[in-house]
């Protein structure tokens, strides 16, 4: 029996581990090695599933046969492109070893090609055109090749001869792409110009999608002050050149470059940009991933970005990768950030999915995602998780118009991440197809689109004003024949007798009410409406709080009121308590610093007429602030003229009013209003300097006492 028993145990002990090792092996397949990451409508950046995980590793393990026949170890050598083809195959410029490297779809090799007629040299870009034909970027003899199927060399693209074409052109191909009608476009290290554009038969036909030239401000100001021989001696300002390039089926060209403002470019044949508004840095927080998934950088200042290359798949999901950050980033058609992902990179054996420094990448039939790096000399293999594949349905069907079909896959997506805020605007875009506008409000608010609720509150507005068209109609009509039928009554209709005069002994006014009403009067006569603050007593500190709380009334109706169509913020994240702390504090810091420069420089207001004199010049905040706020919930975007004007007008006025106030109550003229003015604001700026530096030191002090305590008491 304890035989049997000690059998049992085993079995049961060996069951065990075998589950357990099953399920580790399950779970380390399905946790990618990296962090995802998205952007939610309102900037923020979010945790997602994986949108891709690694399948495995490519180009690792290279044999060829050498002169005598043998198979030798032959790996990888500073690689820098990676092209498929309509066949899944895999071509590398193994640039390195002078080479291009034929690989299969599961990444088996097939050849080693090095155009034995005409020997390459440092080959750096890859690709292959529709009817198998090859070019290669022999960046190291100056040329472009291209090759048959089976590697034999067809033409040899030069340097282009052309009046366009100075002596002091360099020429040094690093990669390029062919169009359908077999244009050859060329990327040339360090070329300002542009792409260099070759027709079928190699001649020159121009420069096609330069970069705008980057002008600083400092250069501005140079360009105005500088003299012509000075403006001569300064280095000259070229674009940025551009740094890899791809084509997608529709013939749209991709182009990456450093350039800060058009990192990533989608070109039309026209050479037009279709991405003018498209920034890298401004979807992507780097210094967010950085923390969470890099090593901290000991230099000041943002993160540097180096896009090395751009992929398009059959679906128009365009994927680039930083090479400076190790990260992936992909966005839609219309440039609209999907994810991005990186992870740190561990000293010893690399991780698969992880790479250390990302140079090229393509995409396959399959839409897997085939990473280069240089630096591991190998290739990173990734593959969509049903997350990712979901995200990618549901954006491609939207962008076709598909919404009821799409609606599907975006509700999978909310139900898996409720953060994943492009699901929401993907939803609403369905309610608004299906004139479900009240459903499309919400959904466009919860997804942060204003444009979107703005059109949905529009198409609500417009058929509640069809439906009481009539009632409007004969409001109207009854009105206008009331006031004619009216007027005409009047002119009939004699006086009997006229008015007995008022008495002149009327009981006297409260001075609160006589002291608003002035604040009133000042709107419209501010100099003499001040003046008489100071010299008439036409103000008090009562009327002064009073104003002030109205005008905190309106300010906390402004902030929870105001359409989501004007201030597209979650309600939430609105902390009306700060924004009202800190407008309270800049007015009593203006109110005691502007008394005190006024009595440095001769000025004649007492405290009492500064403090009663800007509570007073708050009063178009109540005025328009209050309309405003309520006006915004039945006004769409196509009247934010409207809205801007007002808001405008209102800032302006108290501006002005502030104004009027320091010239009428401390008797200066307008050169000393101004001065007065700056000097007030630079008084303010020092003295919150002076008490950030006391709070701190005297946190200091009180931290260095009770360390001191706890000594002495031990």
């Amino acid at each position: 029996m304890k035989i049997i028993r000690r059998i049992w145990h085993c079995l049961f002990a060996s069951i065990s581990l075998i589950i357990l090792f099953l399920s580790s092996s399950l779970s380390v397949k399905a946790d990618a090695p990296y962090d995802t990451f998205s952007v939610n409508g309102f900037g923020r950046t979010i945790f997602t599933q994986p949108a891709y995980e690694p399948t495995g590793v490519l180009a690792q393990d290279i044999y060829v046969t050498d002169e005598n026949g043998e198979s030798v170890y032959s790996p990888l050598k500073q690689p820098q492109d990676l092209f498929i083809d309509d066949n899944d195959h895999i071509y590398i410029a193994d640039t390195g070893n002078n080479r291009i490297v034929h690989l299969d779809k599961d990444g088996e090799l097939i050849r080693v090609i090095s155009v034995q007629e005409s020997p390459l040299n440092q080959p750096s870009g890859v690709f292959v055109d529709t009817n198998g034909d090859i070019f290669v970027a022999d960046t190291g003899n100056k040329r472009v090749l291209r090759l048959d199927k089976d590697g034999k060399l067809i033409k040899e693209f030069g340097r282009p001869e052309s009046k366009y074409v100075d002596d002091k052109f360099v020429y040094e191909p690093i990669n390029m792409i062919v169009d359908r009608r077999g244009f050859v476009f060329v990327v040339s290290r360090g070329t300002y110009q542009g792409i260099i554009q070759l027709d079928p038969e190699g001649e020159f036909y121009g420069f096609y999608g330069t970069n705008v030239t980057e002008v600083s401000l400092m250069d501005r100001v140079r360009n105005i002050f500088y003299t012509e021989e000075q403006l001569k001696r300064q280095v000259r300002l070229l674009p940025n050149p551009i740094r890899n390039i791809d084509i997608d089926h529709n013939g749209y060209i991709y182009t990456v470059s450093r350039d800060k403002t058009e990192q990533i470019k989608k070109i039309n044949i026209r050479g037009e940009n279709q991405w003018k508004d498209f920034s890298f840095s401004d979807n992507i927080n780097l210094d967010f991933l950085r923390r969470r998934t890099m090593a901290q950088s000991d230099e000041e200042g943002p993160p540097a970005t180096e896009i090395t290359d751009v992929t398009v798949d059959r679906n128009g999901i365009v994927t680039v990768i930083d090479k400076a950050n190790a990260i992936v980033a992909q966005f839609n058609q219309n440039g609209e950030l999907l994810f991005f992902w990186g992870a740190p990179v561990i000293s010893g054996s690399p991780q698969v999915g992880v790479t250390k420094s990302p140079v090229a990448l393509d995409t396959n039939s399959e839409n897997k995602i085939f990473i280069l790096d240089d630096s591991l000399n190998l290739v990173q293999a990734l593959q969509t998780t049903d997350f990712g594949h979901d995200i990618q349905s549901a954006y491609i069907l939207t962008q076709e118009g598909k919404y009821a079909e799409s609606e599907e896959y975006w509700d999978k997506i909310v139900k898996q991440n409720a953060l994943f805020s492009p699901a929401y605007e993907g939803l609403a875009r369905a309610a608004f197809s299906g004139e479900d506008y009240e459903e499309a409000r919400e959904l466009y608010k919860l997804s942060g689109d204003e444009v979107g609720y703005s059109d949905s509150f529009w198409q609500i507005r417009l058929q509640w004003f069809q439906k009481n068209f009539a009632y409007f109609a004969n409001a109207f009509l009854v009105i206008g024949v009331g006031t004619i039928v009216g007027s005409q009554y009047q002119r009939k209709s004699k006086r009997k007798s006229k008015r007995v005069k008022k008495e002149k002994a009327k009981k006297k006014e409260l001075t609160l009410i006589e002291h608003l009403k002035h604040a009133f009067y000042i709107l419209i006569h501010p100099l003499e409406g001040f003046a008489d603050i100071r010299y008439s007593n036409k103000g008090g500190y009562l009327s002064a709080f009073v104003i002030l709380a109205l005008v905190v009334i309106v300010a906390l109706t402004r902030i929870y009121y105001t359409s989501f169509t004007f201030q597209p913020i979650p309600v939430e994240n609105l902390n009306a308590g700060s924004i009202l702390l800190g407008g309270t504090l800049v007015w009593v810091s203006w109110v005691i610093c502007h008394y005190l420069i006024g009595a440095i420089r001769y000025g004649q207001a007492r405290f009492k007429d500064v403090f009663i004199g800007s509570a007073y010049s708050l009063i178009p905040v109540f005025i328009l602030g209050l309309p405003l706020a309520l006006l915004s919930n039945i006004m769409t975007l196509s009247e934010g003229s409207i809205y801007g004007f007002f808001s405008s007008a209102m800032i302006i006025w108290c501006a002005a009013l502030f104004f009027w106030m320091v010239q009428a109550l401390q008797n200066y003229s307008v050169g000393e209003t101004i001065v007065n003015i700056l000097l007030s604001i630079f008084a303010m700026i020092m003295l919150w300097v002076l008490i950030f530096i006391i709070i701190g030191l005297s946190s200091e002090t009180i931290d260095f006492v009770y360390t001191l305590y706890q000594e002495v008491t031990m």
